[in-house]
């Protein structure tokens, strides 16, 4: 649609060894005001004996929505239709048939075939001439390349491109242009650039910042494809969603594809894929699905194949009524929702941090000792003078912050004592007696035997609650992983409240002895309350010691919060073992074919989801109950998954492998696209604030899937690149000479 009406002999050469363009025939063409529409049934020509040939010349333009001869374009003259072009559909077949059997069309359908031959023979036109010209489109194909290599690798390491000028020279230039001219030292292909552009010798550079953004978009298209693709290879998927604000405050929400990419050698991989980012400006559940269902419309996948969905603990995201795991079983309710474990996990350790005053006081504690040291230089100097580690703050967000904060002082509280005496002690000399006195409180309170139970009681289950968040935010981890290590951490804590402050005083002793930390609990006053009748009984409380006082008010508490939070915020496992239980591991699938409960289970899978036969189901878990007690190996749903496919075995057992993929296919945290968010810190700064969304959602893209990115091919992009400079239609398949050279 957009070929100029005068065509050099050079380009036609080029068109036709490049032949004319492939006819989709997939395509869902449009229809024009009078309701008529082209097919791909004209794409071949009936005979009267009822047999199709294919025509080769005929073209259609998405663009024009109008249709060409590939032949009459090039060689024909004259006022023919299909040589400019028509978008008549009504009566087609008949004009197609007249054009076709037009002496117009023959003659330049044997000019076409007879210059193909002359061009694969090599006598069309001059060797010279012609190599010349393959030699220029090759120079410029490599520059391209080049250029495609510059622009991964400033996207990988999330370095700016532009700096405050274009002139190359300039060291201000930024990192694309500063690249270029580094590798055209020692690249004879930029070298050539280079001089080119100094002696004006050509106007065509590709070292603006337009065609900067549209590599970019380019690579980043080609990884969403090549991810797509294993996608819908897969079938079956789950979404993972979270939101953040960017630096200029705009909300973005960060959109990742989980999906069990199986393959016969390989095995299977648990593949966690970003798509990018959305600016969302509706932050209601509403809002955010709709910027998602848009999302998946452009990457072509289908909702009805989604079977997780994945979010925060947010009630715009997780909320029962009107949010978006709500609204999205509505659409598909076979979608089943999954709260984020890692960040369930953190709402546990919340919860315990305000189970009573001793927990609120120590946590504020440690946040003053992060603050006096930390407010300078010099404060600083000396607590590294006496600590190895250094002292962390507190965060909401961070998981790991409660860990970070309390380890400093499990194993190095001795020198965090020796610090604050050094800091009151240049307080002192510096006559600063605000620091002095804040030292000196601080290193009075680190110093109580209370305080240094509390901080062996907060390591012990700080430490275990964070190896089992740690754990569970691994893409290749599955529910039925998440279920048995909160059901292992449940029974830590439960322990731990019969046992554990009997272990604490052991190991605190050790180190209070060493400092000479008096092992005694204050007594304070108790108040006691007025009683208005005298048949009422005394308080036991103050009968009770300062120890026991301690132990109940803060151990059991604190230990009694955790389990109880574990058990509410994780109540909707019991919900997904009823229906994934029977295949968490071989134990498992055993003990349900022991007690007779595989056809409930079978069953319940199928009601719920509707994806396999039950009956089938029963049969193939009875054979692969045998194939199990025979294989030391096969412990875990994905050691069976593997096994089928590394065997082939899928024709055995196809139910089997839909159950299982669907389980691993659900998500169990959002860590993957808490993840991405890191990467959006470093690629949209304050100093890249006024960053596009589409190229801060490509650039992500590039950053995180960099491996894929370097495995496309070049060839392809440079393809592409041609048709997206305006020549997709004069020079069909890319890589030509006007795209690609002046």
């Amino acid at each position: 649609g957009d070929w100029p009406s005068i065509i050099s002999d050079r380009q036609v050469c080029d068109i036709v060894a490049r032949g004319p363009p492939q006819q989709n025939e997939s395509y869902e063409f449009p229809f024009n005001e009078e309701r008529w529409r082209f097919t791909s049934t004209h794409f071949y020509r009936t005979m009267a004996n009822g047999e199709k040939i294919r025509r080769s010349w005929l073209m259609y333009s998405v663009q024009k929505d109008a249709i060409f001869c590939f032949c009459c374009k090039l060689f024909g003259t004259g006022d023919i239709p299909l040589r400019r072009g028509t978008s008549a559909w009504k009566a087609l077949s008949k004009r197609l048939q007249q054009h076709e059997t037009g002496k117009g069309h023959q003659d330049c359908m044997v000019k076409w075939f007879d210059l193909l031959s002359d061009i694969v023979n090599r006598t069309s036109i001059d060797q010279l001439e012609l190599q010349a010209f393959l030699k220029e489109r090759d120079f410029w194909r490599n520059v391209v390349k080049r250029m495609v290599d510059v622009v991964i690798f400033l996207s990988e390491r999330n370095l700016a491109f532009r700096g405050s000028n274009e002139k190359l020279g300039d060291p201000s230039n930024g990192n694309f242009l500063g690249l270029f001219e580094l590798l055209a030292k020692y690249d004879t292909v930029l070298s050539e650039l280079l001089q080119r552009i100094k002696k004006a010798e050509t106007h065509v550079q590709y070292l603006s910042r337009q065609i900067q953004n549209e590599l970019i978009q380019l690579v980043a298209s080609n990884i969403q494809e090549a991810n797509i693709a294993q996608l819908k290879k897969a079938k079956y998927y789950s979404v993972i969603l979270d939101c953040t604000p960017d630096v200029s405050h705009e909300e973005q929400m960060s959109v990742v594809l989980r999906f069990v990419e199986c393959n016969g050698e390989d095995g299977v991989n648990i593949r966690e894929e970003s798509v990018g980012f959305l600016n969302v400006h509706d932050t209601t559940g509403e809002g955010l699905l709709e910027a998602f269902l848009e999302k998946a419309n452009n990457l072509g996948i289908d909702i009805a194949d989604m079977r997780g969905q994945a979010y925060d603990n947010s009630a715009n995201m997780r909320g029962k009524n009107k949010r978006v795991q709500a609204r999205m079983l509505e659409i598909n309710d076979r979608a089943l929702y999954v709260p984020c474990g890692a960040h369930t996990w953190n709402l546990v350790i919340s919860d315990a941090a305000k189970s009573s005053k001793y927990a609120v006081d120590f946590f504020g504690l440690i946040n003053r000792i992060y603050v006096i040291f930390s407010s300078s230089p010099s404060r600083w100097d000396i607590l590294q003078e006496h600590m190895p580690i250094s002292v962390k703050g507190l965060s909401d967000t961070r998981w790991e912050s409660r860990i970070d904060a309390v380890k400093p002082l499990r194993y190095h509280l001795e020198e965090l004592c020796n610090a604050l005496s050094s800091l009151r002690e240049y307080a002192l000399e510096k006559e600063d007696g605000n620091t002095a006195t804040e030292a000196g409180a601080l290193l009075d309170h680190v110093t109580t035997w209370p305080f240094v139970l509390t901080v062996y009681t907060w390591y012990d289950i700080l430490f275990h609650v964070n190896k089992t968040s740690k754990l569970i935010q691994s893409p290749d981890v599955s529910i039925d992983v998440l279920q048995a290590e909160v059901g292992a951490t449940k029974k830590f804590l439960e322990d731990y409240r019969n046992t554990g402050y009997i272990s604490v005083v052991k190991n605190a002793h050790e180190i209070a002895e060493h400092m000479g930390i008096e092992q005694v609990f204050p007594e304070t006053r108790v108040r006691r309350k007025k009683r208005m009748f005298d048949c009422e009984c005394a308080d036991d409380s103050s009968r009770l010691s300062a120890e026991e006082k301690f132990k109940s008010q803060f151990f059991l508490v604190l230990t009694d919060q955790a389990i109880s939070s574990v058990s509410s915020r994780f109540d909707q496992l019991v919900e997904w073992y009823k229906l994934f239980g029977f295949l968490y591991n071989a134990n498992s699938l055993k003990q349900c074919h022991r007690e007779n409960e595989l056809e409930n289970h079978s069953k319940n899978f199928e009601r719920k989801m509707g994806d396999i036969d039950a009956n089938e189901l029963i049969m193939e878990l009875n054979r692969f109950i045998y194939v199990i007690e025979k294989e030391r190996g096969l412990v875990t749903a994905n050691n069976f998954l593997t096994y089928i496919y590394k065997n082939s075995l899928q024709e055995i057992y196809p139910n089997l492998c839909i159950c299982i993929r669907i389980l691993l296919t659900t998500p169990v945290t959002v860590a993957g696209a808490e993840r991405s968010f890191s990467r959006m810190k470093l690629i949209k700064n304050i100093l890249r604030s006024t960053m596009t969304d589409d190229r801060l959602s490509a650039l992500a893209v590039i950053s995180i899937e960099n491996k894929i990115a370097r495995s496309l091919d070049y060839d392809v992009l440079i393809n592409q690149f041609a048709e997206l400079r305006g020549s997709a239609s004069l020079f069909p398949g890319g890589g030509i000479e006007v795209g690609l050279s002046p």
